[in-house]
């Protein structure tokens, strides 16, 4: 075990009587009570710790007034502590060490995260800004589309109109062609007729006779 050392009263005073805020003196006492590292965040945590001890050891210590302990001399030896109550404080010190360290751990990935959140905020904010301008080229793409939809429906529509005027003209030209037809072959009927081919009519003209100058006799025929 270390050997005693010897501290200033108030110091040991402010150790036993003192505010939960510790001066640089107090540490240095606690640290040497609990022989670890002790700062001003665990000074509070080792000043129970060492109270508890010296109040055990001195029980009048803990009902006398700061004024009375500070009466009783200038300087103070103390021992670290025993090695049970010793172990216990560094225990205790050691795992508020460790979550400390924990925490600071979770408060660095805390504020990365919140980093992180924040840069991709500005990300989203950008990339709106950039889709905003497409949204409303489609907005206006669809304004266009149904225009054109309806345009093309007018446009078939006359389409359609047109096609049924053409096979109107198509069924009227077929009989116009058929009427043409017939009145051709009356005609040739007529001229048929007209030439002396008609049936019961007697033919004339041909080549002449070699005993009568005048062509062919049609009242020479027996049908005559």
């Amino acid at each position: 075990m270390a050997e005693a050392k010897v501290f200033p009263m108030n110091t040991f005073v402010s150790c036993l009587k003192g505010a939960s805020a510790a001066d640089a003196a107090t540490i240095e006492l606690l640290s040497f009570l609990t022989q670890g590292e002790v700062d001003a965040e665990f000074a509070p945590i080792a000043a129970a710790l060492s109270k508890a001890w010296i109040y055990e050891q001195e029980p009048q210590l803990a009902k006398a007034a700061a004024g009375d302990v500070a009466a009783l001399g200038e300087k103070v030896a103390v021992k670290p502590l025993p090695d049970a109550a010793l172990a216990q404080a560094q225990a205790i010190l050691s795992q508020m060490a460790e979550l400390r360290a924990q925490n600071a751990t979770l408060s660095a990935q805390v504020e990365k995260l919140t980093a992180d959140a924040a840069a991709k905020g500005d990300e989203v904010k950008a990339l709106k800004a950039k889709l905003k301008p497409l949204e409303e080229q489609a907005a206006q793409g669809d304004v266009k589309l149904q225009v054109s939809n309806s345009k093309m429906d007018e446009h078939i529509k006359k389409l359609e109109q047109l096609m049924e005027e053409v096979a109107k003209v198509k069924a009227q030209g077929v009989v116009v062609a058929g009427v043409a037809g017939g009145a051709a072959a009356a005609g040739a009927d007529a001229g048929a007729a007209a030439s002396g081919d008609a049936s019961g009519a007697p033919s004339v003209g041909g080549e002449p006779e070699a005993d009568f100058g005048l062509g062919s006799n049609p009242f020479a025929d027996a049908n005559w």
